[in-house]
């Protein structure tokens, strides 16, 4: 039997595990036969010692004024990696206003909602690169040409449909990133309708003073958090997911793989930064070197993500508040505290399943039945 290690959720959200915990010194007694006062230590920030929600609520003012009060929730994400920042020792915090997102494929007409999200890697910092937005906008104005400065820090600031408006910056050893998002695609009624990029940067910014100026001020032990045990080791795909399984559930007759990760992509951005601090890697499936399940022009192939050690984060999934309303799923092979679930889109037959399995997650993105190659790997690993 497989064995695994948990995140347990706790702060906020429900996702990050506080470690404030330190073994201290030893007690000597003093000539006088007095015990000298112990030094506390400090312990390690939750959400609501970066930012209460009085930094929060000036983001989601509309463009009438209307300041609706926000709640602690993590908006669903179809990404195992969009969930990993505790896994790395750090600091998820989010908030929303309006209603909860269900599935994070499907964004129905009407839909009023946003999220802002507040991320700390510590020991990031080194790595940090601006985010480049690219040339699709739905706001119009584009990004901020200009950093943004806070709390004495140059940031990186933007807005376009992904990942949403931003203020990205190096604050201590730490890498910052914090994101706002709402239906940027929806036309007519989105939630920041008749607002500019700039002004709503402008609403984001005492939030990230908040955060800025906590963790800059911050005690030794405040930005210390849990992180998962993870042992770095070379991605192999067919030891990993094994063959004739997934070839079958496809339909073909034998198949191959093309591995990627982020180490040999190239990119500099807090996701591809937080996937590869993970570890996490993909295994393109092909058949004679096309990639399976090419069916039309724009639709995706056959992929499955491996993240060692990252079994937690399928838990977290589906005991955060908002996330927990994904969809779940039983696998034929899972056993008694592994969990699974899919996300398909409402246009197409593609699908995404993310799943634990003992110490691991996994996440197959298919247009055929991504099921049978979950099942397929859990069979292949047990």
């Amino acid at each position: 039997m497989l064995r695994r290690s948990l995140i347990n959720p706790t702060v906020l959200l429900a996702i990050v595990v506080l470690s404030g915990c330190t073994a201290g010194p030893q007690v000597e007694t003093s000539a006088s036969g007095s015990v000298p006062p112990t030094p506390v230590a400090a312990s390690g920030y939750a959400c609501d010692d970066i930012a209460v929600l009085d930094d929060v609520a000036p983001v989601f003012v509309t463009a009438d004024g209307t300041a609706p009060t926000p709640v602690a929730a993590f908006q669903p994400a179809a990404n195992l990696t969009e969930y990993a920042v505790p896994a790395l020792g750090g600091l998820s915090c989010s908030w929303r206003v309006g209603p909860a997102v269900g599935n994070p494929m499907q964004n129905p007409v009407g839909s009023d909602w946003a999220y802002v999200s507040v991320e700390v890697v510590p020991g990031g910092a080194d790595s940090w690169a601006p985010y480049k937005v690219g040339d699709t906008f739905s706001l119009g104005d584009g990004p901020s040409d200009a950093p943004m400065t806070i709390e004495g820090i140059e940031a990186a600031t933007g807005c376009g449909v992904e990942p949403g408006c931003f203020i990205s910056a190096p604050v201590g050893d730490a890498w910052v990133e914090i994101v706002l998002s709402t239906n940027w695609n929806q036309r007519d009624g989105w939630y920041f309708s008749g607002l500019t990029p700039d002004a709503i940067l402008a609403q984001m910014q005492p939030l990230a003073a908040s955060v800025f100026t906590a963790l800059t001020d911050a005690q030794p032990g405040q930005l210390v958090w849990s992180a998962v045990d993870l042992v770095e080791r070379e991605p192999d795909c067919t030891g990993a997911l094994g063959s004739q399984g997934i070839a079958t559930a496809l339909g073909v007759d034998s198949l191959d793989y093309e591995v990627w990760s982020v180490t040999n992509s190239g990119s500099t951005s807090f996701e591809s930064y937080v996937a590869q601090q993970s570890g996490v890697f993909r295994c393109s499936v092909q058949v004679d070197g096309v990639p399976v399940d090419l069916a039309a022009a724009g639709l995706l192939g056959t992929s499955v993500t491996v993240g060692y050690d990252l079994a937690g984060l399928v838990d977290t999934m589906v005991s955060t508040p908002d996330s927990q309303a994904l969809p779940t799923v039983a696998l034929k092979g899972a056993v008694e505290g592994e969990h699974a679930v899919q996300i398909c889109t409402d246009i197409t037959h593609f699908c995404i399943v993310i799943f634990s399995l003992g110490q691991s997650a996994y996440q197959v993105e298919s247009n055929s039945d991504t099921v049978a190659v979950a099942e397929a790997i859990i069979a292949h690993t047990r």
